[in-house]
C-alpha cells in the first residue's frame, strides 16, 4: 500500500499536553475545551501514525494522516487496504469513503458499521462527536477524578439526535495536562452503550503527550454496567521530536 505522507498529523482521536493556560482558575467552556482537543498536533515529517485495533487474536493494522482539512483514515481488510476521510467543516463534518482515489459522501446510515471484524465503527475512530458543539462543563462532581487525576467533565448532546450511534457523550478531560482519559457515548435511552478509556499514554522529547492504547467497551444494551466485548487501539512507539 502506498501511504498518504504528510507534514503533520492531527491526532483527533484525543491527548496532547498545554490543553489549558497554567494559572487560569476559570472554568473554561465546553466548546473552548473540544477545540483544543482536536488542535493538538504531533508533527511527524513525512510519516503517518500507525498503530493496530485488537479484538482478541484479530489485529486490524491502521494509519491516520493529515492533509489541510482532512484527516484520511486507512485500515487493512483481508489482504486489501481501505480508506475512509473525516473532512472537517466550519460548522460540521463529513465522512467520506474513498475508493479508486475517488470521495463519496457517507451516509449516517453508515457511521456505525464495524471495521473488520472488530466492534469499532467509523464513528468510534473518527470521534466525530468532538467537533459538537453547545456542551457544558461540569465541575466537582464526585467522580470528577479519574486515574487519580482532576478532571473536567464535559457533556456534549448530538446537535442532530437520530444521527451515529450516540445521543449524548461525557468526557473526563485532565486539567493539567488536557489528556480525555476516559470518554462514555450514551444511547437515546440513557443507557451508556460504549465506553473509551487511556490505558496508557507515551511522552515525546517535548512534552507532547499521545496515547499508547486505548480500550473500547462494548456494553451490554440490557444491562449497561456489563461490559458484552473488549477492542484496543493500540498505536506505534511515536519517534521523539526534536
Amino acid at each position: 500500500m502506498k501511504m498518504i505522507n504528510c507534514k503533520k498529523v492531527v491526532m483527533s482521536l484525543v491527548l496532547g499536553a498545554g490543553l489549558l493556560v497554567a494559572g487560569v482558575q476559570a472554568t473554561p467552556e465546553a466548546d473552548a475545551l473540544l477545540k483544543s482537543m482536536r488542535d493538538m498536533t504531533v508533527s511527524q515529517g513525512n510519516r503517518d501514525v500507525m498503530g493496530n485495533i485488537r479484538k482478541g487474536r484479530n489485529k486490524v493494522p491502521f494509519s491516520i494522516s493529515a492533509r489541510g482539512e482532512t484527516l484520511a483514515f486507512q485500515y487493512k481488510h483481508g489482504e486489501a487496504w481501505q480508506r475512509f476521510d473525516v473532512r472537517i467543516r466550519e460548522k460540521n463534518v463529513d465522512l467520506l469513503l474513498v475508493n479508486g482515489g475517488k470521495a463519496q459522501v457517507m451516509s449516517p446510515t453508515n457511521y456505525a458499521r464495524t471495521i473488520a471484524g472488530t466492534d469499532v465503527c467509523y464513528e468510534d475512530l473518527s470521534m466525530r462527536f468532538l467537533y459538537w458543539k453547545g456542551g457544558k462543563v461540569i465541575e466537582n462532581t464526585s467522580d470528577s477524578r479519574i486515574k487519580g487525576r482532576d478532571c473536567y467533565i464535559v457533556e456534549v448532546p448530538n446537535p442532530k439526535p437520530g444521527v451515529g450511534q450516540f445521543a449524548w457523550v461525557r468526557m473526563w478531560v485532565d486539567k493539567e495536562n488536557g489528556t480525555a482519559w476516559q470518554i462514555d457515548g450514551y444511547g437515546s435511552d440513557g443507557k451508556l452503550r460504549k465506553r473509551f478509556s487511556i490505558t496508557s499514554v507515551q511522552k515525546l522529547s517535548d512534552g507532547t503527550w499521545f496515547f499508547k492504547q486505548m480500550k473500547l467497551e462494548v456494553r451490554n444494551p440490557k444491562n449497561p454496567d456489563r461490559t458484552q466485548a473488549l477492542n484496543y487501539l493500540e498505536m506505534d512507539d511515536l519517534p521523539n521530536r526534536k
